[in-house]
């Protein structure tokens, strides 16, 4: 593409491309390829280029609208956050422990916790194929119908096999409906904003976290029978009915509309929510072109259950590698001890009453929250790797001094107080390096054609991590105490070594970018390139990284 032509010629090139004999197709293939990335190339940073000189107000009347999606849209995530802190907090309780035989600790506890795992791996063969064959909303829909499926049986549950199975299909559906949830998001987002839009998706984990709280702690000290227990299960159907009844009043992913060659649709979506309406709008033509270019650059026909493409090539394979390290580092740094098993680790430090317990566990969240905004609205100007490695630095030394405190609250009871300040501050470090990172840079890492089977496979290593990580906290907290602690500490090092070494930057990146980043030698130090740019958005000059920094 020239680089002064207008945005209408443009989409009129692409529209009416020229065609030629068979036999001259077949020539001019690999020509014909890399005029696709010079354009792709080209539209990018033009689009770059506008997202910054046509940026609108935060909160403008388009804007307004497209934070109210997200908002529907966010209430996904709290799924998750709300089962985390609603099974540590039950199984605190007396009613429940008595229902079901149950100490709180050991295997039986570890199976009732990690059977939601299972059932969220089991929807692994259906998530990508279903969000990419019948639309990100419909997928959403399906996965939350299946919830409320899964808390009736459990708010009705007579027997532990009972409980389990309607765990089981509550994992189920919150793997479908959480996989489709942030790809809808991040492909809906605003480009001036995706980084803020898409990193308040994880956020709302705090809030489901909150909401379980509460109501745990409300019910144990005003129930005394096992509706004690059942009622905060049965609060778990009231979001996800929300989001059922509210998808249907959303737009589809504009980018799943080009796919299924619905471009006016999208172009419309695209006018109304970035352009406040402006269907002429310059951003409105380049954002269909660059999903066009991309996906005509990259297509690949392979089935929704065919997972090859994410590592076909080596580009792929460190791609993949990226989600598969953010999806075990986001259950395994030590946070699923402080979420799930929060009651245990107060026991350990000497605070022995359920209520205390439970109070704590419910105020716990609202610091971690707060940690997580204030992240948010840091991403862009901090960039990914700075707070993913500061974050999990923060969290790590919390550990170290909350481990020591417990190791001698046995001996002095007030260490118990501080034990629960470094709880409270790992949890806030934690969250405000990684809650907001652990939905948007997988899908970042990510291209459009693979995005929403990588956020598939990304929930699928999510749950494996948090299944084995759930079961051996279940079986280690009941049997070794405290010193479990010391393993995450030496996890955590290792952790902090391969953010440095391996996690590339993404902030600021378009997707040809991203395309180059992945294909270098060593894509770290290539994300870490400086970059010039002039008024038109063109590359003015590149100065190579030579070292690894933060």
């Amino acid at each position: 593409m020239a680089a002064d032509k207008s945005s209408s010629e443009f989409v009129e090139a692409i529209q009416h491309p020229i065609t030629d004999g068979g036999s001259a197709q077949i020539q001019a293939g690999k020509n014909a390829e890399d005029v696709d990335v010079r354009e792709l190339k080209d539209i990018e940073v033009t689009l770059a280029t506008i997202t910054v000189t046509h940026k609108p107000r935060l909160f403008s009347k388009g804007m307004l609208r497209l934070w109210g999606i997200c908002i529907f849209g966010y209430l996904c995530a709290t799924i998750n956050g709300y089962d985390g802190s609603l099974m540590g907090s039950i199984n605190a309780m007396t009613e429940y422990q008595k229902s079901f035989n149950l100490n709180g600790a050991g295997a039986s506890t570890g199976l009732i916790f990690i059977i939601y795992s299972l059932g969220s791996l089991g929807a692994l063969p259906f998530s990508g194929f279903l969000s990419d064959t019948w639309g990100r909303r419909l997928t959403v829909f399906i996965g939350c119908a299946i919830i409320l499926l899964g808390t009736g049986i459990q708010t009705a549950a007579s027997n532990k096999h009972m409980f389990i199975g309607g765990r089981f299909i509550l994992g189920f559906g919150a793997a479908l409906a959480q996989a489709a949830a942030p790809v809808y998001i991040v492909e809906i987002a605003h480009p001036s904003y995706r980084g803020i839009q898409g990193g308040m998706y994880n956020n709302f984990w705090w809030v489901g976290n909150i909401i379980a709280g509460w109501t745990t702690y409300g019910c144990n000290r005003t129930i005394k029978n096992s509706w004690a227990w059942r009622t905060p299960i049965l609060v778990q159907c009231f979001l996800p009915t929300i989001v059922m009844i509210a998808v249907w009043f959303l737009p589809e992913s504009p980018r799943w509309l080009i796919a299924h060659d619905r471009q006016e649709e999208a172009a419309n979506i695209f006018a109304k929510y970035h352009c406040d309406g402006d269907v002429h709008h310059p951003l409105v033509s380049f954002q269909v072109n660059e999903v066009r270019e991309q996906m005509k650059l990259h297509r690949v026909e392979n089935p929704g259950w065919d997972f090859r493409e994410l590592v076909d090539t080596r580009a792929s394979r460190y791609r993949t590698l990226m989600v598969l390290c953010v999806a075990f580092f986001g259950q395994w740094s030590g946070n699923n001890v402080v979420t799930s098993f929060l009651p245990g680790m107060l026991k350990n430090a000497g605070i022995k009453s359920s209520s205390t317990q439970l109070l704590i566990t419910a105020i716990n969240p609202i610091f971690s929250l707060g940690g997580a905004l204030y992240g948010a609205s840091l991403l862009d100007k901090l960039g990914r790797r700075k707070m993913l490695f500061y974050g999990l630095f923060g969290g790590m030394l919390s550990y170290v001094a909350l481990t020591a405190l417990t190791a001698e609250s046995h001996k002095n009871s007030k260490m118990v107080y501080g034990v629960i300040v470094f709880i409270y501050l790992f949890g806030i470090s934690f969250a405000w390096g990684w809650t907001p990172l652990q939905v948007l840079y997988p899908v970042e890492c990510l291209e459009n054609r693979t995005r929403a089977k990588g956020a598939g496979l990304k929930y699928v290593f999510l749950n494996i991590a948090s299944m084995t990580n759930t079961f051996g906290i279940s079986v280690g907290i009941g049997t070794i105490g405290w010193k479990l602690y010391l393993v995450f500490i030496g996890w955590q090092v290792i952790e902090l070594f391969v953010v440095f070494f391996l996690f590339v930057e993404t902030a600021g990146k378009t997707l040809e970018e991203m395309t180059d980043i992945f294909e270098a030698k060593n894509p770290v130090l290539k994300s870490l390139d400086k970059v010039t740019y002039n008024e038109d958005g063109q590359v003015m000059h590149v100065e190579p990284a030579t070292r690894y920094r933060l």
